[in-house]
């Protein structure tokens, strides 16, 4: 017989009962309970190939190419015989030979167990004396993640955040490292990291692989937030779900974070505490920029949740949150003319003011921002928002209201027609949004460059699909101001009455909403006019414009021009 270090090893073994340990080194165990040396590194090698098979046939072409990178000329015969020495060494029937290729067979193997049951066999680094071949790289990352399953299942999740950023930073391109990453995060309580990690991680997929959507990733978002509302009816639980989703608005997953607030939102109110709702409504700290909401009937909802909670509350409940609410049924209720929402956001920027609370200021002004439009021509007035928001914004380190008034900026000063004012603010949103990763931002920021440069090309490719409120209706208006004729093929989502006015002369034209394109929509009602030669229609649109006289059509947008009025 050979020794341990040349060749041939005595056999002593009871093969039936073999033990075979790859959760660390890769180790034999004999029936009398003794290590048993199977030699070399490379049989090593092989006979861990082997286990990590599963039971499963691995054929002599695929071990070569496993065992080498750049196979010898005897690659074949040495193979035969390793398998030939690690019969000698384990007994005969442990390896089997199948065609072309070996199984492992009548075995104890700790890793063929921990499959079946992690949390039941202690766990060290797989193949822990083995180099790092691709196989072996696979079959740790593999390992590693059915662990880390097992203990998110039980909760456990908070004691992996170290090994899994780790790994996690090592595997930027597994999916399912950054999963289990966030999970651990969001069982560690720092849901907001977790869903910092999802989203870094879509962006670089992304960009790296031309991706639409990355499923494991959106689930694991969607997961991550449904459960920060499910978990319970707690103050600290529903308002940190408000919370969390608020973050996932900032960074990109715009309508699922609404869903979920709206969610966390419901329960609050189930529960009957008017001042657990009002923090959970007004938790969801957003700054918003469109007239149009993502979801109308949403919105509608928490509106009228507002409302009730703000008659419900306390007289001694705090002025910061009354403020905060009125801010709330003022910043959904936008698009519309009715004075109530106006109402209140000129309430909510008076008690801000008396508080002197800057973070209650900004939001107050995002109300007035968003009520503005309810009358045409108050460009100007946006321009004074914008300015004090950024101004404020800066001043108290609140860059998410920063960054709006930067946005309200640009298509304040694009509707007054000064484009090089317009573009310092998209230049300095760009670098906000670079910095504190609001990838939104550049969605309008393109649009600008469009207006500036119209494209036929440009607006089909700008993707506005995150952001179901702008992309309603936006392509075929957008072609429109190309002076492209209406295609009625294309989704004008609100605003089709005009297009089929414009090419159907027995359609009735709606009085436009109080919103982004209500110029525009006077702008085509003035030329439905034109071409059915109807005078009160006219003058309608007439009056409509004269507040906006001087004012870019369109401008209020920041991405569409129909020229000056």
């Amino acid at each position: 017989m050979w020794s341990a270090s040349g060749g041939l090893i005595s056999s002593r073994l009871a093969s039936t009962f073999v033990q075979i340990r790859v959760l660390g080194p890769v180790t034999v165990i004999g029936t009398d309970g003794r290590v048993v040396a199977v030699g070399s590194k490379r049989r090593r090698e092989l006979l861990g190939r082997l286990v990590a098979a599963g039971g499963r046939v691995v054929s002599l072409e695929a071990l070569i190419d496993d065992l080498w990178e750049d196979p010898p000329a005897g690659a074949v015969g040495a193979v035969r015989t390793f398998v030939s020495e690690l019969r000698a060494a384990l007994g005969s029937d442990v390896i089997e030979t199948v065609g072309r290729g070996y199984v492992l067979r009548a075995a104890d193997v700790d890793v063929w167990r921990f499959e079946k049951s992690p949390s039941s066999v202690s766990w060290g680094e797989p193949y822990a004396d083995l180099d790092p071949s691709p196989w072996v790289l696979q079959e740790r990352a593999r390992l590693l993640e059915l662990r880390a399953r097992a203990l998110l299942d039980q909760g456990r999740g908070a004691s992996l955040v170290c090994e899994l950023s780790s790994f996690a930073a090592a595997h930027p391109w597994r999916e399912k490292a950054q999963v289990l990453l966030a999970h651990a995060l969001y069982q560690d309580g720092r849901q907001v990291e977790a869903l910092d990690v999802l989203r870094e991680a879509r962006g670089r997929l992304v960009d790296r692989f031309g991706l639409d959507a990355v499923p494991d990733l959106d689930r694991a978002e969607d997961d991550i937030l449904r459960h920060a509302v499910a978990r319970g009816g707690s103050y600290a639980r529903l308002r940190s779900a408000s919370v969390v989703a608020g973050e996932a608005a900032l960074t990109g997953g715009l309508a699922l974070a609404q869903a979920q607030r709206f969610a966390a939102v419901a329960e609050a109110e189930r529960l009957g505490d008017p001042l657990l709702t009002a923090r959970v409504l007004t938790a969801y700290d957003v700054p918003s920029n469109w007239t149009v909401p993502d979801d109308a009937a949403r919105a509608g909802a928490l509106v009228e949740a507002a409302r009730r909670t703000l008659r419900l509350l306390p007289a001694d409940a705090p002025v910061a949150l009354r403020a905060r609410l009125l801010a709330v049924i003022a910043l959904e209720h936008r698009g519309t003319r009715d004075l109530w929402a106006a109402e209140a956001a000129c309430e909510a920027e008076r008690l801000a003011r008396e508080l002197g609370d800057p973070a209650v200021l900004v939001v107050a002004l995002n109300a007035r921002f968003m009520q503005s439009f309810q009358q045409p021509g108050r460009s100007a007035e946006r321009a004074r928002i914008a300015a004090e928001l950024i101004e404020v914004s800066a001043r108290h380190d609140l860059p998410a209201y920063e960054t709006l008034g930067h946005l309200v900026g640009m298509q304040a000063w694009s509707a007054l027609g000064d484009f090089t004012a317009a573009a310092r603010h998209a230049a300095a949103v760009e670098q906000l949004a670079e910095i504190h990763e609001t990838p939104l931002v550049h969605v309008f920021t393109a649009g600008f460059r469009l207006m500036r440069a119209p494209d036929e090309a440009g607006y089909r490719a700008l993707d506005l699909s995150c952001m179901p409120g702008v992309e309603a209706g936006f392509l075929p208006l957008a072609l429109l101001s190309l002076g492209l004729p209406p295609d009625l093929t294309l989704d004008w989502g609100p605003y089709r009455p005009w297009a089929e006015a414009l090419v159907m002369a027995d359609r009735d034209v709606p009085t436009p909403r109080a919103d982004h394109y209500y110029e525009v929509l006077w702008w085509i009602t003035a030329r439905i006019a034109e071409q059915r030669g109807d005078e009160v229609l006219a003058a309608a649109a007439r009056e409509a414009l004269e507040p906006a006289s001087g004012e870019i059509i369109g401008g209020t947008t920041a991405m569409i021009s129909f020229g000056r009025l």
